[in-house]
């Protein structure tokens, strides 16, 4: 799920061993919740299956008894959260932009000799676990630290996620290729059918 509900941290005080104030706001868009509340369906029709006649028990979350739209809502606003995964609160930006926290080199704007490098600089939520991800984003911040270069550019194409029923992604040339990750030559890289 790609949310769309915004929360926001702050400091208490100027004390660093005073907890921050957070507020994570799950579930405040009306996209969110509809999402949710459409994979619960989902779930249901899934696990309704024939296939699962002699492994399904009683439904244990959100429970039978919670049918309705409103009700599954109700649910998922008052059960949601981010298993522990939160991210996203550190915006990476330019110093012009008032939202920005850290600079593209992972300096936070303002502040002399103070780095965040984690997944709090990360634009957006990824679809999976955030450590693969959390730990790409401390190797390039070690090179950048180290003053290192940056890798070359090897031209390999990013691939569009497909969309089901979207024509104009799952027919993108890109799509059947496989993309190389290492290229030991020189040569730009090209995506073969």
């Amino acid at each position: 799920m790609r949310n769309t509900s915004t929360g926001w941290l702050k400091l208490q005080s100027t004390n660093p061993l005073e907890h921050p104030i957070i507020e994570p706001n799950y579930m405040s868009t009306d996209l969110d919740v509809w999402e949710f509340r459409e994979s619960v369906k989902l779930s249901r029709e899934i696990f309704a299956q024939h296939a699962f006649d002699t492994f399904r028990g009683r439904e244990v979350q959100p429970g039978s008894q919670i049918q309705s739209d409103k009700e599954i809502d109700a649910f998922v606003r008052q059960k949601a959260d981010s298993a522990y995964h939160p991210s996203c609160t550190c915006k990476m930006g330019q110093p012009s932009d008032p939202m920005a926290v850290v600079d593209p080199d992972t300096r936070v704007l303002g502040v002399e000799n103070l780095r965040v490098v984690d997944a709090s600089i990360m634009p957006s939520v990824v679809s999976g676990n955030l450590n693969a991800p959390t730990i790409m984003i401390a190797e390039k911040a070690a090179d950048i630290i180290k003053g290192l270069p940056p890798l070359r550019d090897h031209n390999v194409p990013s691939v569009p996620t497909p969309h089901s029923g979207d024509p104009a992604v799952s027919s993108h040339p890109a799509y059947d290729s496989i993309l190389v990750i290492s290229n030991p030559t020189d040569q730009p890289l090209t995506p073969q059918k």
